[in-house]
């Protein structure tokens, strides 16, 4: 019998508070419609450590997230808060296997400083990882980066970029979501 994948898991990886967690989760309901489960933790993300760089592939850790999905799982987002990179950038906010099941976002640039404190005047962490969270999933349905300078999808060069867009769609882009969401959905049931 084939299960019906219906919820956004969304996977701490390490030290992840439960209040960015659960920030998160309301954030992905609000903007996709679906419900979110929050998963347990499943620790800081070792296998994908490179000791030369000192960050983490984020490849490697997509590849954990979606070979380790629950039966009921539509898409997984990690959440950690280690430095991500990916083979082609020096590091990454987040990466998304485009049109497929998994994301994986990091609170460690979006803190703003080397070291990782808040800087005073930078919008709240939260605002930071939701806009990311959204972003990645955004590409897990088939979105690509929008030329709209406040949409969720715009390309963040950096976090002034990051900051200056919104935490939602623009029209042409929630259009193009709600339409791949149907999609996604019918034929995983």
């Amino acid at each position: 019998m084939k299960s019906n994948p219906q919820f956004i898991y969304i996977a701490p990886l390490g030290d992840v508070s439960d209040e960015l967690l659960e920030g998160i989760a309301e954030s992905i309901v609000e903007q996709f419609g679906l419900p979110a489960k929050i998963s347990p933790n499943q620790g800081v993300p070792l296998y994908a450590l490179d000791v030369v760089r000192q960050q983490y592939n984020s490849n490697l850790i997509l590849q954990k997230l979606i070979n380790d999905l629950e039966p009921d799982a539509l898409k997984i987002l990690g959440v950690t808060n280690v430095d991500l990179f990916s083979p082609i950038f020096s590091y990454v906010f987040g990466e998304a296997q485009f049109k497929g099941r998994g994301a994986v976002i990091s609170s460690y640039r979006l803190l703003g400083n080397p070291e990782r404190e808040s800087t005073v005047g930078c919008p709240p962490l939260i605002n930071r990882l939701e806009k990311e969270a959204i972003h990645e999933l955004g590409h897990t349905l088939g979105l690509k980066h929008c030329a709209d300078p406040d949409c969720v999808m715009n390309y963040s060069v950096g976090l002034d970029c990051a900051d200056r867009k919104f935490s939602f769609f623009c029209p042409a882009c929630r259009d193009l979501m709600l339409w791949n969401l149907g999609i996604d959905i019918f034929l995983k049931t």
